[in-house]
Formats: C-alpha cells, structure tokens, sequence
C-alpha cells in the first residue's frame, strides 16, 4: 500500500489450516490504521514501490489528473476554490484562456499574451506597463464625470471617422492654448481674443467687434460702410490756387465747398479751372493765360479754349500726325520738308520747290520678286538666279503711278532671265532682252492708271555704264 504500511503478523499465523487468534486479527488492523494516520502514516507518489498512481479524485471521480493535464471529468462542474477558500497566487507560463467572466480580486500580471474570447470587466484600477494595442472600437469613460488622462506625447494624427461631425470642445468646457505649427485650416472661426502676428486673409473677413491694429494694414476694401462716426476734431478742406474756396468736415455730414471763379479785367470767365489746367497740365496762373497773345487774356480769348479736352500741345501734334485732306479742294503750297509715308489724295494744285522718291532695293526669292507700288517709286534688282516678277498694290483705277526699275546682271555673267506680268504692253509689243554681261545694268520704266489692269512698259536704257 505504499510507505507508512508494515505487516504486524511476521510470522504468518494468518494463513489457511491455522488457528488466527484476535491477537494476531488487532495488530494487523492496527497496523492498516496506523499506515493511514493523517501525519505519520500512507504516502503515495505514484511510483512502483508506493503503488499505482492516483488519477481521479472526488466522490464521483470529479477530477482527472493525467500526465500533462489536470481536468474535470465534466466541464463546467467542477471550481477552483471556493468565494471564501481561495487559492493564493497562480503561476502560470503558458496562456490562460477564460471562456466565460473573469473576477480578479487582487493584481493580473500578465508577461505574455492574453486573449479574451468575451468582455473583459475591470471595476477597480487597470496598469499596463507594457504596450497596449487595441484593434477593436475603444470606449473610454460612460459619463461626462470620467476623464481620461493623457501623459504620453501624441505619435499620430487625430483624425475623426466622419467629416464635420465631432466638436473639439464645448460652450463651458473649452481648451485653453492651442499650439500649431503647421496650418490650421478652419472654415468659420469664432475667436474671443486673438493676438495674431501676422494674419494673411485670402477670402473675406467679417469683424463684428472692435478690431486694434498696432502695424500697417494692406487691404482693399469693397463696399460703404453702414455707419460713420464724427470725427473728434473737425478738418478744414481748403482749395487754392486760381480758385479759392474751403469747408469744414467732420465726418458727419456732407459738405459743399463753394469756390470763387477766375475773374480778369472784373469779367467772370465761362471757362472752368479743370479746363484751363489742360492748357499746360498744371495749375494755370493769370501769366501763363496772357502769353498766349502777349497781352491780357480776355473773357471771349479765354473761351476759345472752351472745347479742350486734353493737353493743347498734345491735341496739335495729333492733328499734325495725321492730315486729312480728302475735302480739302484749294492748292497746296508747301516750301519745307514733308515726309509722308502713307498716301496724299489733294483735288486742287501742288506746288512744291522740289520733291524726292523713295528708293527700294528687291530681292527675290525661289525665282520670284515682288515689287510693292505702295514702298517707293524708284526700285533695283540684282539679279541671282532666273526670276518672276509681281506689280502689286498699285493705286485703284482712275489714279496713274509709276515707276523705274534698274535689272543688274550678277558679276559672274550668268546670263539670268526674267519674266514680267501679263498686264505689261510693251512698245511694238515685243518684250526687251537683258544684257547678259557681267554686272550690266539695264533700266526699265512703268506706269498704270486702271489700278494694274494694264501697264505699259519701256526701256529707258540698255547696258548702261
């Protein structure tokens, strides 16, 4: 039966044919008691020489204790402990999985995973040392009166699960100082006080309050203000010069400043400041208006000048740049220079001293030469390869124009050709040669008046020195 057990009867008085005294019978009994006393008696530690190992215990065999596992026979029926004798500390090294609630009275220290197929419950304080990862929603609190405190730095974005939906604070329970480095994008923004150092608005801004600036501002502003208050000291707005006048303003009403006129020789002038300051761009003194005859400016002199729009001498160079004289049918005397660029229509007579015209050089390109009548009267071509000529823009029908033209053969003799519009009507209509000699000049004049329907041609000169 294990250690403890010792046979009283050495001597084998109980066996079969013998007599058994009630001797022998109580001192083998009272070895079997003695071999179960509670503290000197039975062991059993499963080996050979204490016996068989004990491997379910409990009135109904409750609890199964195998080599690697100690179970209850039936699961769900057996506890460990009891709400009043309780087991003291747990050591375990491997998982603890709880299938239902777990109460803990005292500290769960846990140094591996621990995994919770239900809701964990903890109604007194929680400390982690470790990390902690949560991948599920997290609840913290259930009442306005639980707070979370938050000793660690914050090492990701804040980011709430939907747009336009959660407040930062409330009316009562406000943040006190914000620190932001970056940009604080906000689409309405209510601010008690700011102390902004400097603040760029790109859309608009609305101040219903007072607003204090100790710098300069760079706005535009759009629009009338709804309300204006007096100024504290009332200004004089006073106008000098040739007239005169001034008006007190404070800010609170409109004013009307009522000017005295320019008046020479006693005789008020029709015209106003604004139109005699055209005259030279400046403000216009009593000295400026006599020089312009030399003498004092009079009431019906100074309303000559009545109709000016702008600077007089900027008007005359305007007129001067462009001469219209379409209506014009008297002669024309001209005895300076004038260069005109554009063209001159005169119905009456030109006189001039003398007259010059303009002078052009052509060239031609991919065996083809233009001669623009409107450039020049006076035209030269030296000749580098076999070319086409083209008259164009001569003036319209009923107006003659012509001109000369100067064919130079290149210095190489090459002999090149031309060949002249269908619109030319030569002499005895035959068409002139060139001279094919190095660098000969030949000279050929032309002149239409059907606007280049028709152009007679001439030869003015052959193989000219």
């Amino acid at each position: 039966m294990g250690t403890g057990y010792v046979r009283a009867d050495t001597s084998n008085n109980i066996s079969n044919g013998n007599v058994i005294d009630a001797d022998d019978l109580d001192n083998e009994f009272n070895a079997v008691e003695s071999a179960f006393n509670a503290s000197t008696g039975h062991t059993h530690d499963g080996t050979t020489s204490e016996g068989a190992p004990i491997t379910v215990i409990g009135p109904s065999q409750d609890v199964v204790a195998g080599s690697a596992v100690l179970r209850p026979k039936t699961t769900n029926t057996v506890d460990l402990g009891t709400s009043s004798l309780k087991y003291k500390d747990a050591y375990l090294a491997g998982d603890l999985s709880l299938g239902d609630a777990a109460t803990i009275g005292g500290a769960l220290n846990v140094t591996g995973a621990a995994t919770l197929s239900s809701t964990l419950a903890v109604t007194g304080n929680q400390t982690n040392t470790g990390d902690l990862t949560v991948n599920g929603n997290t609840t913290l609190g259930n009442a306005a009166t639980d707070t979370v405190t938050v000793n660690a730095d914050v090492a990701s974005n804040l980011i709430p699960s939907v747009d336009d939906s959660y407040d930062l604070g409330a009316v009562g329970s406000e943040w006190r100082n914000a620190y932001i480095d970056g940009t604080a994008n906000i689409d309405t923004a209510s601010i008690d006080t700011a102390n902004v150092g400097t603040l760029a608005v790109s859309g608009s801004g609305t101040v219903t309050g007072n607003l204090t600036v100790n710098g300069s501002i760079n706005a535009t502003v759009v629009g009338v203000a709804s309300t204006a208050n007096a100024l504290t000291t009332a200004r004089t707005i006073a106008i000098a010069g040739v007239t005169s006048g001034a008006a007190n303003f404070d800010g609170s009403s409109n004013i009307t400043i009522t000017t005295t006129g320019v008046t020479l020789g006693g005789t008020a002038v029709t015209s106003t400041g604004a139109e005699l300051n055209i005259l030279d761009g400046a403000t216009l003194s009593t000295a400026e208006l006599n020089t312009l005859d030399g003498i004092t400016a009079s009431t019906t002199e100074l309303n000559y000048v009545d109709g000016v729009t702008s600077n007089i001498q900027t008007q005359l160079d305007t007129k001067l740049s462009s001469i219209d004289l379409s209506s014009y049918t008297g002669d024309v005397n001209i005895t300076g220079d004038v260069d005109i660029t554009g063209d001159l229509d005169i119905t009456g007579e030109l006189l001039v001293d003398s007259y010059n015209e303009t002078f052009a050089a052509v060239t031609s390109s991919s065996n083809s030469t233009t001669i623009n009548c409107e450039t020049g009267n006076v035209f030269s071509h030296t000749l580098s390869e076999n070319t086409t000529f083209t008259f164009s823009n001569p003036p319209a029908s009923g107006t003659a124009y012509g001109f000369s033209l100067k064919i130079v053969q290149d210095a190489s003799a090459s002999g090149y050709t031309v060949t002249w519009p269908t619109s030319v009507d030569w002499t005895q209509s035959i068409t002139p040669s060139l001279t094919d000699t190095a660098s000969a000049v030949d000279q050929f004049v032309f002149y239409t008046h059907d606007g280049g329907t028709t152009w007679y041609g001439f030869t003015a000169g052959k193989n000219l020195g």
